[in-house]
């Protein structure tokens, strides 16, 4: 925890300010502003000590009511943190430019390693356990909920002390960017290393009988073309399907919701006809 500047406003004051933001930021998320009136109710205890006038108080709300949406749990703590800071030295419109320059590139940033990379990973073995029959899948999810949390204090406070530097941390490509990188490495090995053992059920049962003859007698042998897939390539057929989801996802632009559709019709229809 760092330092509170010194003025008006106590170190209650700020830390009061960070738990309104941690925990009810989205409560009041609405499609016009988003999460603005969240914002605005977790700035409050730092605008009530900081503009004593009225007037002053009601156009310091005025501006932190404005539109505001990034990622939650990454980045917008830093932003929250970082404006907390600014506010606190008189600097509004520092403040909202911070606010305005950071929530589009913490939301990629966010979005990218917690929702398109942490939690596909996470509900992997999640589903992994609970196939098992193990109770570890749900309490696996619950365990990151607590993470994300933890997670949540160490970011105001990192964008508290960063202040106007935190800008510059995201847009040169510090170790943020860094970090994003890593994690996006390592999700997409990840994520691979689990395509053959979470799908490795999926084989065709497809047989061809071919008649042989043999010292002058005929004989039926049978191939099976699992066997020469598996050959050519193990688990072709489940890199296929993948492939097959990556390709409407990238190249037909399709949602996660219409893809799903997608294979589970696909799947009732080689189930039925004994393809897969």
């Amino acid at each position: 925890m760092a330092n509170v500047q010194e003025g008006p406003v106590t170190k209650t004051d700020v830390v009061r300010a960070m738990w309104r933001h941690i925990i009810t930021l989205q409560w009041s998320w609405n499609y016009e502003r988003m999460q603005a009136l969240g914002w605005l109710w977790s700035m409050l205890p730092i605008l009530t000590k900081v503009y004593k006038d009225p007037e002053h108080l009601k156009a310091a709300m005025r501006r932190n009511i404005n539109f505001f949406n990034t990622n939650p749990q990454v980045g917008s703590p830093a932003i929250f943190g970082a404006a907390v800071a600014m506010e606190q030295q008189e600097n509004p419109d520092v403040a909202d430019s911070i606010k305005v320059g950071l929530m589009g590139p913490f939301a990629g940033i966010g979005d990218s390693v917690q929702a398109i990379l942490f939690r596909p990973i996470l509900a992997v073995f999640a589903a992994a356990l609970a196939m098992n029959g193990s109770m570890g899948g749900p309490l696996l999810f619950v365990a990151a909920g607590i993470f994300w949390i933890a997670l949540m204090p160490w970011q105001f406070w990192l964008g508290y002390n960063q202040g106007t530097n935190l800008v510059q941390e995201v847009a040169g490509g510090g170790r943020i960017q860094r970090l994003t990188e890593g994690a996006t490495i390592m999700g997409l090995v990840v994520i691979g290393g689990f395509v053959p053992s979470i799908m490795a059920g999926l084989t065709t049962p497809l047989k061809f009988a071919r008649t042989l003859t043999v010292q002058g007698k005929a004989t039926e042998k049978v191939v099976e073309l699992q066997g020469i897939l598996d050959q050519i390539l193990p688990y072709m057929i489940p890199l296929l399907m993948v492939g097959f989801a990556f390709w409407l996802i990238k190249s037909r632009k399709m949602s996660p919701v219409k893809i799903l559709l997608i294979l589970t019709v696909l799947s009732f229809i080689t189930a039925a006809l004994h393809i897969l």
